[in-house]
């Protein structure tokens, strides 16, 4: 027993001296520089108190590393800081940088040159996970600008615009009068490869058919493919209509000339989100919805389209489907139906939701719902909504009175349905329209042919139609929406 224990000792030390045993080191993975930027640079102060400070620096662009190397390019721009006398102030200089520098462990050192002239030089530390940059920069702003100073930076890097979208379209205004409409919109975006650019090209498509009608909720677009780029997280595209080498029919994101607002890929609660911080990020101008050029479109408004997430760009009331278009009945008729289902997406219970439809003139569209508690119509009064819960408004059209004169009888009689949501200040409203027939329309000429003594094909007098309510319609414009 005694020599048993002895060899099994010295097999132990052995087994320690020739590495078997556990190591106190482990391979440290370090961060990468490789990606897209997105650079934050403080105010340049001008050293002399009685000269103008100026705003600007590095924007956003691509960078490479390899090993301790680093190069890219980013675009950049300076202007002197807006002022009471000059609240927009002219560009002293503006374009893309080559990036050149070095990381050793978390240390960064990156200069921007461009027209042979150094434009920033910038120090600073990654972070341990790679997902941002912070230090001091020294800048000479060049074209004339003539501005060195010593300020912070900072800088996040963005991921790559990749992935399934899911989100709306929200409607400001426009000739198609579509304000305050929200559209439903998914498909899907590429970036491509980063090649050290300033920028990327990012490709995609957009779908706002609607799965349960298979119907576009939108008039002006069904189906499109998108075509532009990502620039630290700024993002333009082209949406292109459908077909080989279709027409350009709009556009996301700003442009020189285009009166959108920046629309950047950020994050948001539920995952990264394509939105416009303020005012409008899209405009359309397809000829379905009334044509125009990019700087007066047809419809244009607010988008928030969520990557790879269905949560980040909720509505808290989703209507289902979001306009009402009934046939032409002639006057008097038994009334046609057709529904909307009302539906909270908030997460919460929404308190005191109110239904409210409001005729052209004469009651042509009345309403009815399951919203109310049990099941059982509203009438008008404040109800609840769990998360998730829907309820069924059915909407019937029976014409009451003609067309007034000027408008097109297939679709003269308007209306609108309103979900008010108090909890989170939405209103919703959803358009609807109705048409009449031409026999209805055609009183007055009947009236004529008789009063001359006119006859039917079988010599009888022809016969006097009148409408229950001959009142004049009063042409009023609904739109719909959430806001």
């Amino acid at each position: 027993m005694k020599g048993l224990l002895l060899l099994l000792l010295a097999g132990t030390m052995t087994f320690s001296a020739c590495g078997g045993g556990t190591s106190s080191s482990s391979t440290q993975i370090l961060p990468t520089l490789s990606g897209n930027w997105q650079f934050n640079m403080a105010e340049q102060l001008n050293p002399d108190p009685n000269g103008l400070s100026f705003v600007g620096g590095l924007q956003g662009g691509f960078l490479l590393q390899n090993k301790g190397a680093v190069a890219g390019t980013a675009t950049f721009f300076f202007s002197p800081a807006p002022s009471a006398l000059d609240p927009n102030p002219t560009l002293c200089n503006s374009g893309s940088a080559a990036i050149t520098g070095t990381i050793n462990g978390q240390t960064v050192s990156l200069t921007a040159v461009a027209n042979n002239q150094t434009l920033l030089t910038l120090t600073g530390t990654l972070s341990l996970d790679g997902s941002a940059m912070t230090g001091s920069y020294t800048s000479t702003s060049g074209a004339g600008c003539g501005i060195v100073s010593t300020q912070e930076w900072s800088a996040f890097l963005v991921p790559p615009l990749t992935g399934a979208t899911q989100g709306s379209f929200h409607s400001a205004g426009g000739a198609a009068g579509l304000n305050e409409q929200d559209f439903l919109v998914s498909g899907a975006l590429t970036q491509a490869a980063n090649t050290g650019a300033s920028s990327a090209t990012v490709t995609g498509t957009l779908n706002f058919v609607n799965s349960t009608t298979d119907l576009s909720d939108y008039p002006c677009i069904a189906e499109a493919s998108v075509d532009g780029y990502i620039s630290g997280n700024v993002v333009v595209l082209q949406i292109i209509g459908a077909g080989t080498n279709g027409p350009n029919i709009g556009q996301i994101g700003a442009s020189v000339g285009s009166g959108l607002q920046p629309v950047t890929f950020a994050p948001a609660q539920g995952g990264y989100i394509l939105h416009a911080v303020a005012g409008a990020g899209y405009a359309v101008y397809a000829a379905a919805c009334g044509g125009g050029t990019l700087a007066t479109p047809a419809d244009f408004g607010v988008i928030c389209l969520g990557v790879n997430t269905t949560t980040a760009c909720p509505l808290p009331i989703t209507l289902a489907p979001s306009a009402l278009s009934f046939l032409s009945q002639t006057v008097g008729s038994p009334p046609t139906t057709q529904t909307v289902t009302v539906t909270n997406t908030s997460g919460t219970t929404l308190a005191g939701v109110m239904l409210t439809l409001t005729n052209d003139g004469a009651s042509n569209f009345t309403e009815t719902d399951t919203c109310g508690l049990g099941g059982v119509p509203s009438q008008g009064g404040p109800f609840n909504l769990n998360s998730e819960q829907s309820c069924v408004i059915t909407v019937a059209f029976a014409p009451l009175q003609n067309c007034a004169a000027g408008t097109v009888a297939t679709q003269c009689l308007t209306a609108t349905l309103a979900v008010t949501s108090p909890n989170n200040d939405a209103i919703l409203t959803v358009p609807i329209t109705g048409g009449v027939s031409i026999n209805a329309a055609s009183t007055s000429e009947l009236e004529f042919r008789t009063e001359l003594g006119s006859t039917d094909q079988r010599g009888h007098p022809a016969e006097i139609r009148r409408s229950s309510d001959t009142r004049p319609f009063q042409d009023f414009e609904h739109h719909a929406g959430i806001y």
